[in-house]
Parts: C-alpha cells; sequence; structure tokens
C-alpha cells in the first residue's frame, strides 16, 4: 500500500492512527486511517481493512468491539495498534475534521469557492484517492485525471477569487457532476459494510472509563483525535473563540492577516475589491500592528484608512472581532528569509509559495512595482513560485548557485515590502 504523503497528513505526528468516518448512500462508516509512515525505507499509508476492502462499522461502539478481537487486518503490525487496543468508544469518534461525506460533495461543489468549500472539497478528494489507492482502485484515479483544474483546490481559496478561478471552479464543479458517481460505485466494492452485532449495554462501563482517564479526557485534547506509539495527542485545531472569529471576518469579506519578518510580528487585514489586494492602510503604506488589542483600538477609535469605503466596514466596527488570521492567512517571510540564505534546518519549496501570494498582493497594495518584476515568471525567483502554483514544485533543495540568486532575490523583495509597512502597537 505504499502512498506520497500529501497535506491533508503534514500536520499529523508520525506512526499516527487516526478514527475517520465516511457518508455514503446515506449511511455513515467508521473506520481506521494510518497516514503515511515510514518502515524498512520505504513509505505506507492504510485503513482498517483486509484483502485490498476497508471495513467500515455502523458505530464507533461497533469499532471498539472489533478491535477488541484477534482477527488480523492491515494495521495489525503498524506501531500504534497497541495504543488502539485500550482505545474508548469516545476516544474512537472522529474529529469533524475528518468526517468525509461523500454524498454532499455535489452540494459543495455546486456552491460559491470560500475558505471552507475549498478546504472541505480538496479534503474529501483527497481521502477518496488514498482510500482508491490502498485498494489498488484505478478507476478513481482514471476519473479524476480528467475534471479540469482539480489541482488548484490544494492551493487555498485564494485562487478561485479572480474571473479565471471563478471559471476554473465551475469547470471543477462541472467535472464532479458527470464523474463522480462512477468514482463512488468504482470505490464502493472496495469498502466493507460490517454487519452490526448486538452488544450489551455499557453505558456504565463506559462511564467508568471516562473517569478512569483522570485529567484528560479526550473532550480536553485539542483537535482530531490521533492514536500514536502508546499516547494519545492532540492535532492543533482553532479553539471555538478563533472559530467564531474565523466565521464574521468571512462573511464580511475581510480577513486578518499576519505578517513575520525579521524584525517582529504584525496584524493587519486584507480584501479584495475586484480581485485588487486592498490593505487596511493609507497612501500606499499597510498598517500592522504588534498585537490583536493595538488592532481593535485602531478599528474602534475610526483613524481615516483604505478600508472605511467597504460597505461592510461598519460592521466589522460594530463586531468587535477578535482579529485572529487562519494560519492560510499567517505569512512567514523570516523564515523563507532563513530557508533561503541556509539557516532554517529544512527546505520546504511550498512555503515559498504560500507567502509570495502575500508579497504579490503587498506589491500591488503598495505600487511596488520592482517586487512585481522580481516575482515575475521570468525571473528565477518567479520560476520557482510558478512551479510551486502550478505542480507543487519538488522537494528536493536546489544546487546552492541556484538558491544564491533565489536568495538575493528574495531579500530584495523583503526591503522593498519592509520599506511600505507602518509599525503600530
Amino acid at each position: 500500500m505504499a502512498s506520497d504523503g500529501r497535506v491533508m497528513d503534514e500536520n499529523l505526528p508520525a506512526e499516527s492512527i487516526v478514527p475517520i468516518a465516511v457518508v455514503l448512500d446515506e449511511r455513515t462508516g467508521y473506520t481506521l486511517w494510518a497516514p503515511p509512515w515510514e518502515e524498512d525505507g520505504e513509505e505506507w499509508q492504510a485503513f482498517l481493512g483486509t484483502g485490498g476492502r476497508i471495513h467500515l462499522f455502523t458505530t464507533p461502539a461497533q469499532l471498539a468491539h472489533f478491535i477488541s478481537t484477534d482477527v488480523e487486518h492491515d494495521l495489525s503490525d503498524h506501531p500504534a495498534w497497541p495504543t488502539v487496543l485500550t482505545s474508548s468508544k469516545r476516544q474512537l469518534m472522529p474529529d469533524d475534521d475528518y468526517v468525509f461525506d461523500l454524498d454532499g460533495l455535489y452540494d459543495l461543489a455546486a456552491g460559491g469557492p470560500d475558505r471552507w468549500s475549498v478546504g472541505e472539497l480538496a479534503d474529501t478528494i483527497d481521502m477518496v484517492e488514498r482510500m482508491a489507492e490502498s485498494c489498488e482502485v484505478e478507476e478513481v484515479e482514471e476519473h479524476l485525471s480528467k475534471i479540469p483544474d482539480l489541482g488548484l483546490l490544494d492551493s487555498g481559496h485564494e485562487v478561485f477569487t479572480t474571473r479565471a478561478g471563478d471559471k476554473a471552479w465551475t469547470d471543477i464543479a462541472e467535472g464532479l457532476g458527470e464523474h463522480w458517481e462512477p468514482i463512488l460505485e468504482a470505490l464502493a466494492g472496495a469498502l466493507h459494510w460490517v454487519a452490526p452485532i448486538d452488544l450489551p449495554d455499557d453505558d456504565d462501563e463506559e462511564e467508568a472509563e471516562e473517569d478512569a482517564e483522570g485529567d484528560q479526557p479526550i473532550d480536553d485534547v485539542v483537535g482530531a483525535t490521533v492514536l500514536r506509539s502508546g499516547t494519545l495527542v492532540g492535532v492543533e485545531e482553532p479553539t471555538e473563540q478563533a472559530r467564531a472569529a474565523s466565521e464574521f471576518w468571512e462573511s464580511v469579506g475581510i480577513l486578518p492577516v499576519r505578517l513575520t519578518f525579521a524584525e517582529g510580528s504584525g496584524l493587519t487585514l486584507r480584501c479584495y475589491v475586484e480581485d485588487t489586494a486592498r490593505f487596511l492602510g493609507r497612501e500606499l503604506t499597510v498598517d500592522v500592528f504588534r498585537s490583536e488589542e493595538g488592532l481593535s483600538s485602531f478599528v474602534e477609535e475610526g483613524e481615516p484608512h483604505d478600508l472605511t469605503a467597504l460597505a461592510t466596514w461598519g460592521a466589522v466596527v460594530e463586531a468587535d472581532a477578535d482579529p485572529i488570521p487562519v494560519a492560510e492567512d499567517s505569512y512567514d517571510f523570516a523564515e523563507v528569509t532563513d530557508m533561503l540564505d541556509g539557516t532554517a534546518a529544512h527546505w520546504d519549496i511550498a512555503l515559498l509559495g504560500q507567502v509570495a501570494e502575500a508579497a504579490l498582493d503587498l506589491a500591488e497594495y503598495c505600487h511596488l512595482e520592482r517586487v512585481s518584476d522580481l516575482l515575475a515568471p521570468d525571473t528565477e525567483l518567479g520560476t520557482a513560485i510558478s512551479d510551486v502554483q502550478d505542480s507543487g514544485g519538488s522537494d528536493e533543495r536546489p544546487a546552492e548557485s541556484e538558491i544564491t540568486v533565489l536568495a538575493e532575490q528574495w531579500n530584495e523583495v523583503v526591503t522593498e515590502i519592509t520599506s511600505c509597512l507602518r509599525w503600530r502597537d
């Protein structure tokens, strides 16, 4: 079951097992997924199942019962399996981010592209691909390969904000409308819905298990339930406060952004007006605040800036929402600089592509023509960024001579951008 690791498992611990649920044909099936792990020099991923089929159980209790048996399956030899054997039903209940509604994908694609729909669509298709790969259902990939622009989903919702992006979203929706049903039909043959058995009423036993978990019940673990090598760990997930704030900002079309440079990290606001980036600022200068409190106070005080003319700005002032940026809107320019200068311990070309998006937006707002030129496709830096946006780029570290050129051009980009920032407390 060899497979390439992709976006969804980037934040998961190595050698982990994750409870997931799949909604198909108005039924919900519970199972376990082991994201890619390395064994004997080869990368693998697997699901709870056997004989090229994935077991789906009608409830976490049914799943827990199966785990308690001695039946051999594809996860029996996984490093984290001993931990799974001690799991309660509550620990086998998937986090919301790991519930994949295959039935609801049509409605998701038919709606407009926003941060949530694009992310959910990408994750759902990704999981279907993983299941098909593990079970060697080649028809799934054959159908997906016929859907144009499907790879853009991994780039985030921003790519769909332009006219070209809007057309790409329409093409994706039409492609899914044509191919999704045969994809599900092909995948269905690799799914084994395990017939439920009568289980004794174990409510009292479950309560005892919860009490025995001590000071760290599963509800207190932040993020998805992840079982790994004898320990229960959490995958970081936004708090309820962060979720509520994010929903508000999304609704008004203005998003908090975090910018990090060598001199510090700060917050600002960004929106798009007729596909053009606009920031909280004035006279081609972006206001960047060193704290959430500082940004909130500035909004309340009513000082003039380039966002006051927006129809939804009044709602921002009245709501006094916490300016908490999501991960996709946090741009670490300093980390890219360290990576290109050779002072970082890792090479992550995708990081360059992500931060370059903010650089282009800032250049557009501040009229920094030199930055736009340096990031154009005909430069070494622009070519590297285009490769990331088009195909994900290569994870292999380039030759030092190439990195030197990239670093020189990137440092000039950063110098230009920092010249149009106005730092505030």
